[in-house]
């Protein structure tokens, strides 16, 4: 039991230690404070068949903390459910507690019930079934889950015997805006062709932003030209929010010539 303990106690040590070199190279975030949870359950799992599952978890934690939210969640769930022991089931719990900085109110609690549900039952049986009816209340209370937000992509460029082109990639509610900037020296007629879809009315739909004046578009066919010069950024946005079984999508080409 001594030697467990011990064992127990330097995976622990281990992971907070890694978690302290993650800090010292990426600089401190609050958001990474849940990946302490993770190493702490690490511990109690070291002689249980989910220890690989929740060792896998961490590492990706450490090298990808873009990742952090999903991995945490896997963790934390996996162990509330199948962990052997009440204690880890309760550190499973308190896993996935920790990640409800990451995720709105709406959508944590049917995961947290579920975790705190199987950390106090027994009967495994009942515990794994847990997880599928956890969803599915999930899904009919709040629906299916929506994409994630990602920062602006800004669009390629290229320049051949003083012709513009730009390579920009599709617009749609995981992707919601596309920065085209302008060369970094001239004076440049700029033209841009939009094709907005995936909707039935006519809500304003897409943003073309050049400075301080901004366009709102509708779904169809438009063109559009500017005149940029060095510092100008072009932003085409996106202004629908996500709608499930809906797909909203902007298809932009453009392109420019040296004045």
């Amino acid at each position: 039991m001594k030697s467990n303990n011990v064992s127990r106690a330097s995976v622990i040590l281990t992971g907070y230690n890694a978690w302290v070199l993650m800090i010292l190279f990426q600089g401190f975030s609050v958001k990474s404070i849940p990946l302490i949870f993770v190493f702490t359950l690490l511990g109690f799992v070291i002689d249980t068949q989910i220890f690989s599952v929740v060792f896998c978890c961490s590492l990706v934690g450490l090298i990808a903390p873009a990742f952090l939210p999903w991995v945490i969640l896997i963790a934390g769930l996996l162990s509330s459910v199948a962990g052997d022991t009440k204690k880890i089931r309760i550190m499973g719990f308190l896993t996935v507690t920790s990640i409800l900085w990451f995720f709105p109110i709406s959508a944590s609690i049917p995961l947290v019930l579920v975790a705190s549900l199987a950390a106090l039952f027994n009967n495994k049986y009942l515990r794994y079934s847990l997880v599928p009816a956890g969803f599915i209340i999930s899904v009919l209370l709040i629906g299916l889950p929506g994409p994630v937000d990602v920062q602006p992509v800004i669009a390629g460029s290229t320049i051949t015997d003083g012709i513009l082109s730009y390579s920009i990639p599709q617009v749609n509610t995981s992707r919601r805006e596309v920065l085209l900037a302008a060369p970094h020296e001239g004076l440049w007629a700029v033209w841009i062709a939009i094709e907005a879809g995936g909707v039935r009315d006519s809500i304003p739909m897409a943003a073309i932003r050049l400075g301080d004046d901004m366009l709102i578009l509708p779904a169809g066919v438009d063109t559009l030209s500017f005149t940029m010069i060095p510092g100008d950024t072009l932003a085409v946005t996106l202004m629908r929010d996500f709608r499930r079984f809906n797909h909203s999508v902007i298809h932009a080409t453009a392109g420019g010539e040296r004045l």
